[in-house]
């Protein structure tokens, strides 16, 4: 049978064994969790009619859909979104990319802002949205801009007005671009109405992504460099690793009016903070290489991995790793209560980041700088609606978008559940355990 599901799949065909392909299917029994208030309803059924949630109320009192599926009590919540998230490129082959998607689907992740993207990624986007490819929602930037792609700032102006002519849903900003390119890039992009998010290059700092409303800034780029005082021997030094050789240089004392500062100029974050904490923290190698999802990569690249852990960690001492890991812990907490705008998301496939897995631990990093279990979850789902300005997706409410994920636990009262995954709805299709299990064993046999 597993194999039969594997050829399924592959083939992207849909008739999938536990695949609700009904126009309606309801589900029950479930604890609905909802993400704007934290309160649980407990023993609901949902309605789920063209796919869109139709009904929610207590059992028995809501009826219809020509599929019953049983909730086992589980937990349901609207589904996650991996905000800094790679496709592969066309290149690596059909199923490679395909690979990739069904890693974040079984792992509950219904949307994906794609963060380096290229003309077949508009394809795909539509492949999705149809369903003819299984995985999440694709949102996706086109080609980066950096110092490579863009030498002055006209060529930056002309790049974004090619870029949403072709239909690109937001702009890359990659390291290299002067200040000057930049702000042509920004301006051209504003005036025509494109979002641009990623990196910030040193030449530009902190403070004129923030004055020209950078949509995201991800990985907390350049914030190491604003922790680091005039006066101090490391101000004005290139940031190496986000600012790892900065540690030493980084002043907490900082962190409370950077925060309002991204708060006033309605930048939101995608921190990536599971990036870091693997990458310059003290977890054993063997016990990053023994986390879940590990199993679905090949040798050459856990090894590739491993060694660019060895690198990361080898630059600079411990006690300046813990520094820079503190400074980013405190930076997000700040950033929480000033009330900046926080995305979910972690760079994968990225070292020690298998994609949809690494959700989870990004997750977890987030409640251990601060956050609530509700203010973690919130940042993969009410927030990127919100962010995406879509008042119909990211919650678990009569009306909106059936993407949904149901939980054998309550990640609000331990975010370790969030990884518990029974079944995944995209879009009105219903995937459970063991069709998302099949997608898994089919990644895990040819890995990436």
């Amino acid at each position: 049978m597993a194999t039969l599901l594997r050829c399924l799949v592959t083939a992207g065909v849909l008739l999938l064994p536990g695949l609700a392909l009904a126009d309606s299917w309801r589900i029950e029994p479930v604890n609905v969790v909802d993400v704007a208030t934290g309160d649980v309803a407990e023993d609901q059924a949902v309605l789920v009619i063209d796919g869109r949630i139709d009904a929610i109320g207590a059992r028995g009192s809501v009826s219809g859909g020509d599929r019953v599926v049983d909730g086992m009590g589980g937990y349901l919540l609207p589904g996650l979104a991996e905000m800094h998230a790679h496709v592969p490129p066309a290149s690596r082959g059909e199923q490679y990319v395909q690979d990739v998607l069904h890693l974040y689907l079984a792992n509950g992740i219904t949307t994906i802002r794609g963060m380096l993207g290229e003309p077949a990624h508009l394809v795909l986007r539509a492949q999705l949205a149809s369903g003819e490819v299984v995985g999440p929602r694709l949102v996706t930037s086109g080609p980066s801009f950096n110092g490579n792609t863009v030498d002055t700032p006209q060529e930056g102006a002309a790049r974004v007005i090619e870029q949403f002519e072709a239909g690109y849903d937001f702009l890359k900003i990659h390291p290299g671009m002067s200040r000057e390119s930049f702000i042509a890039v920004a301006t051209q992009a504003r005036q025509i109405g494109i979002p641009f998010a990623g990196h910030v290059s040193f030449q530009t700092g902190l403070h004129t992504a923030l004055e020209y409303h950078q949509a995201t800034i991800d990985h907390l780029d350049a914030y190491a460099e604003a922790m680091v005082p005039e006066d101090h021997p490391l101000h004005g030094q290139a940031p190496q690793w986000f600012g790892l050789n900065l540690a030493d240089g980084m002043d907490m004392t900082r962190v409370a009016n950077l925060a309002r500062e991204t708060a006033d100029a309605d930048v939101w974050q995608v921190p990536t903070q599971s990036l870091f904490e693997t990458t310059t923290g003290e977890e054993p190698l063997e016990d990053l290489l023994a986390r879940p999802g590990m199993d679905m990569l090949g040798d050459e690249l856990r090894a590739n991995w491993v060694g660019a852990v060895h690198n990361f960690r080898g630059q600079v001492p411990a006690e300046q790793r813990g520094h820079f890991l503190d400074a980013r812990r405190a930076l997000l907490a700040a950033m929480q209560e000033a009330g900046v705008g926080m995305l979910l998301g972690s760079d994968a496939p990225q070292i020690m980041n298998v994609p949809g897995y690494s959700v989870h631990q990004e997750l977890a990093y987030l409640v251990g700088a601060g956050l609530t279990p509700l203010q973690a979850l919130q940042s993969g789902t009410i927030n990127v609606a919100r962010f995406f300005d879509e008042p119909d997706r990211g919650q678990a409410r009569a009306g909106m978008v059936a993407d949904l994920v149901l939980l054998r636990g309550n990640p609000l009262v331990d975010i370790a559940q969030s990884a518990t995954v029974i079944g995944v709805a995209r879009e009105g299709r219903w995937y459970d355990r063991a069709t998302l299990d099949a997608l898994l064993d089919g990644v895990r046999d040819r890995k990436l």
